[in-house]
C-alpha cells in the first residue's frame, strides 16, 4: 500500500470525509466559511501525512541502496552486537570483479546511518576518499592501514571528536599531520606504525592530550614503542600493591615466637629433611630439585631458583609452601602443609639473606641511612626489582662488563660498552631489550633463575618511556 492510499484510506473512515462534505447538501453553495476553513484544514492534514511518509520511504530507500551498493562492492555492513545501535562497515580494496575501489565509491557512506566501525585497511583510497567521512559523527573505530591518506586527508577527520580508535599503520603521515588530530579528545588507541611519524612528535602530542583532560590515549609507534597512558601506569601500580599486598597476606599470622635470624644447618635443614626429601633428594629429584644441601637449595631446579635471599615474592620455595591448603600447587602435597612456625622460620631464613650458618658478627658503627637517589617510580618500583633480580652479577661486589646496577646514576652510566638505558626509547634500551628476550635465548637477563614477569618488565618498560629518571 502507497502513502496515498494510507492516507485516504484513512481519510475514508475518519466521521467526516473532506472532500465528500464539501459537495453535501442541496446546494453546495450553501457551504459556511467556517465550515469551508474547517475542511481545508482537514485535507491540508491530510496531504501533509502523506509527505511525511512519502519522505520516510525515500530516506529508506536512499539508505537500502547505499548498503545494496557496499555489498555490491563485495563488502558488508553488519550489526555490532546484540541489543547495540550502530552498524560495522567493511569495504574491500577491490570488487567481486576484481575493480579497485576508487575515492568517489565512499560517498554512499553518508546515506548509512549510525557507522561505529569503518575498516577500510588495504583499499587504494586516498585524501579524497577520507573526505567523505567527514560528517560520520557516530564514528568511534577507523581502520585506515595501508591507504594512500596523507597529512591532508586527516584534515577530513577532525570533526569526528568521538573517535576512540585510530589505526594509520603504513601510511604517509607525519608529524605535521597529528596537528589535525588535536580535537579528538575521545581517542583511546593511536597506532602509528611505519609512518613518518617521530616518536618525539607523538609524545608531544600525548602530552597534549593529556592536558585536554584526555588521560586514556595510548600511542603504538612500533613493537617496543609504546606510549602508555597515565591510567595504564596507575593500573600497573595498583598491580604491583595487589600483589605486594596479596603476598603480605598469604604471609600473615605466621610471624610466632621463632629465631628472629635463622640459619640453614640448624633451623631450616631439619624442616626440609623431614617434608621435602622425599621427592628432592639424592635418589629422587622431581623437576630436577634438590632441598637436601645448602648449595643445591641455592641452584634451584628446572625451573630457575626457588630462594632468591631477602626476597619473598621471587622465592618461589616460599610462594608454594604458603599456598592454600587446597590449592594442586602447595608444598609439600601430602601429609598436610608446613606449621606455622616452620614456615615463619623459612620466611625468617630468606628475609635475613638465606645463610648457610650463624654468624657472630663484630659490633657495627651506626650507619645512617639515606633514601636512594631517582624518581619515585624508579625507587619504589624498578629499583627491587635490579636489587632481586640484577645485582648479584652488577652490583658493589660484582660488575660484569662494568656495569653496576644498585643505584640511579650507575644504571645511566652504562658498561663499558656503553649506556644500557636510553630515556623514552625502550627499543634503544639494551637493558629493557635483554630482559624481554625469550627464555631460551642465550643473552636473555637475569641468565639464572625465571625471567623477570611481565608486570616487571612492564614497570621497567614504563620507566624508560617516561624519561628514565
Amino acid at each position: 500500500m502507497t502513502p496515498w492510499t494510507i492516507g485516504l484510506e484513512a481519510a475514508r473512515r475518519s466521521s467526516v470525509h473532506p472532500l465528500k462534505s464539501l459537495t453535501q447538501g442541496k446546494n453546495c453553495r450553501s457551504i459556511t466559511a467556517q465550515n469551508y476553513l474547517y475542511h481545508m484544514k482537514s485535507l491540508s492534514s491530510l496531504l501533509s501525512c502523506c509527505f511525511v511518509l512519502l519522505l520516510a520511504q525515500s530516506l529508506h530507500a536512499d539508505e537500502s541502496a547505499a548498503i545494496a551498493k557496499v555489498e555490491e562492492y563485495g563488502g558488508q555492513v553488519l550489526g555490532i552486537a546484540q541489543n547495540t545501535d550502530g552498524v560495522r562497515v567493511l569495504i574491500p580494496p577491490k570488487t567481486f570483479e576484481g575493480r579497485i575501489l576508487t575515492d568517489d565509491d565512499l560517498a554512499v557512506l553518508k546515506e548509512i546511518n549510525g557507522i561505529v566501525e569503518l575498516d577500510l585497511k588495504n583499499a587504494g583510497i586516498s585524501d579524497a576518499g577520507v573526505a567523505h567521512l567527514s560528517g560520520l559523527s557516530g564514528l568511534e573505530r577507523l581502520h585506515l592501514e595501508k591507504t594512500k591518506i596523507s597529512d591532508e586527508g586527516l584534515k577530513s577527520l577532525s570533526d569526528i571528536t568521538g573517535l576512540k580508535y585510530l589505526n594509520l599503520y603504513g601510511t604517509g603521515v607525519t608529524d605535521a599531520g597529528l596537528e589535525s588530530l588535536k580535537g579528538l579528545k575521545a581517542l583511546e588507541n593511536l597506532y602509528l606504525w611505519q609512518t613518518k611519524v617521530t616518536f618525539e612528535a607523538a609524545q608531544k602530542y600525548h602530552e597534549g592530550q593529556i592536558a585536554a583532560g584526555n588521560d586514556q590515549l595510548e600511542i603504538n609507534l612500533g613493537w617496543d614503542k609504546e606510549i602508555l597512558s597515565p591510567a595504564r601506569l596507575a593500573s600497573l601500580k595498583d598491580q604491583r600493591a595487589k600483589l605486594e599486598a596479596e603476598a603480605e597476606a598469604a604471609t600473615a599470622g605466621t610471624e610466632v615466637a621463632v629465631v628472629d635470624d635463622p640459619d640453614f644447618k640448624t633451623h631450616i635443614l631439619p624442616i626440609l629433611q623431614n617434608n621435602c626429601v622425599k621427592c628432592h633428594g639424592e635418589e629422587k629429584q622431581k623437576d630436577d630439585l634438590r632441598l637436601d644441601t645448602y648449595e643445591w637449595v641455592l641452584k634451584g631446579g628446572e625451573h630457575g631458583a626457588v630462594v632468591v635471599a631477602e626476597d619473598l615474592i621471587e622465592s618461589s620455595l616460599f610462594q608454594r609452601i604458603t599456598l592454600p591448603a587446597d590449592d594442586d600447587d602447595i608444598m609439600p602435597p601430602k601429609d598436610g602443609p608446613l606449621s606455622d612456625n616452620e614456615i615463619a622460620l623459612i620466611k625468617n631464613w630468606i628475609a635475613n639473606g638465606a645463610k648457610a650458618e650463624a654468624e657472630v658478627a663484630p659490633p657495627q658503627p651506626e650507619v645512617v641511612e639515606t633514601k636512594p637517589e631517582g624518581s619515585s617510580v624508579f625507587v619504589e618500583y624498578v629499583l627491587p626489582v635490579l636489587k632481586s633480580s640484577c645485582v648479584d652479577c652488577h652490583g658493589p661486589d660484582k660488575q660484569k662488563a662494568g656495569l653496576r646496577l644498585d643505584t640511579i646514576a650507575a644504571v645511566l652510566k652504562g658498561s663499558k660498552e656503553g649506556p644500557v638505558v636510553k630515556g623514552g626509547s625502550p627499543d634503544e634500551s639494551s637493558l629493557y631489550q635483554r630482559i624481554i628476550l625469550p627464555a631460551d635465548d642465550d643473552d636473555i637477563m637475569p641468565p639464572k633463575g625465571d625471567p623477570l614477569s611481565k608486570a616487571q618488565t612492564d614497570l621497567i618498560k614504563l620507566w624508560i618511556v617516561s624519561g628514565a629518571k
